[in-house]
Order: C-alpha cells, then structure tokens, then sequence
C-alpha cells in the first residue's frame, strides 16, 4: 500500500453530450445511461486514488433531482470521500451545463462504494485519505455512517 492521497488527487470529471439514442420517449436521458455514466466516471476517481483496478461493489444512493435532456451537456465530477481498509466511498455528481451561459445545474448526486483489485482478483489494501479541509472531513464522518448503515443491513 502506499501513503495517503487527497480527495484532489481522485478527482474526474466527465463530459457527454446526451444523444437522442441516450433519450426515452419524453426527450429525457434514460436513468441506466446516466448510471452507466455515473459508474464510470466513479470507478476512474477510484483507481486513481489507489492506481488499481477497481470494481463497484454497492450503489448507496442515487438521487434524481432534475431532468436532462436530449442536447444536454451533462458534466460528471467525482471524487473520494473515504478510503476503508479495501474499499472507497465515491461520491459522483451530474449536472446540465448550458451552452450559450455555461451555467451549470445539479441533476443527479450518487454515493457508490468501490473495492480495489489486485491482480490476482482479489480485494487489497488501498492508500488512506487525507483530508485537506473541514468539508473533507465532514464528508469522511457522512460516508462513515453510510457505510455503517450498508453492513448493518447486509448482517440482517
């Protein structure tokens, strides 16, 4: 394992163009598009933290908060929030940008879980995360009581 990294150093951000084969029949970019997006684009925040292969292990949370439509530019950022002994809390957002003011609006926020893999497939140790910020570790402490939640379920 290697020494700690920063949320920074973890940060992608994506850029697609909803095409009208990502649309349904109202114009509106299909939810499992936008999740396959968001699958992406939080698996690369990932590996970057722990420069291995790294696969989703659960979704958290998916909140759809605005429609997106076909022509959208929809811009992805994602970022570490907490690094476990073989697993990392992604938290990835997706918002429309505007072509002609570049104002950008929040459509979808997700929290995903990722374990990374060794060569041999199996789950190893990724580096910790170091928090720069008080919103870094306000973020640490959330993903922290999410994760307990998960596992909580998981044993009933």
């Amino acid at each position: 394992m290697s020494e700690g990294k920063t949320a920074r150093a973890s940060y992608t951000e994506m850029t697609e163009l909803v095409l009208p084969q990502h649309g349904n029949v109202l114009g509106s970019a299909f939810g499992g598009t936008v999740l396959a997006w968001i699958d992406v684009c939080g698996a690369i925040a990932a590996q970057r933290h722990c420069h291995r292969v790294a696969v989703t292990a659960a979704i958290d949370e998916v909140n759809f908060l605005a429609p997106i439509t076909v022509g959208d530019v929809v811009v992805l950022s994602a970022r570490v929030n907490a690094a476990f002994r073989t697993s990392m809390e992604v938290e990835v957002e997706v918002k429309d940008e505007d072509a002609t003011t570049g104002h950008r609006r929040r459509c979808v926020d997700a929290f995903m879980t990722f374990v990374a893999v060794g060569e041999d497939r199996k789950p190893c140790a990724v580096p910790p995360l170091i928090a720069e910020s008080a919103d870094d570790e306000r973020r640490r402490a959330e993903a922290e009581t999410r994760r307990a939640e998960r596992l909580a379920k998981r044993r009933n």
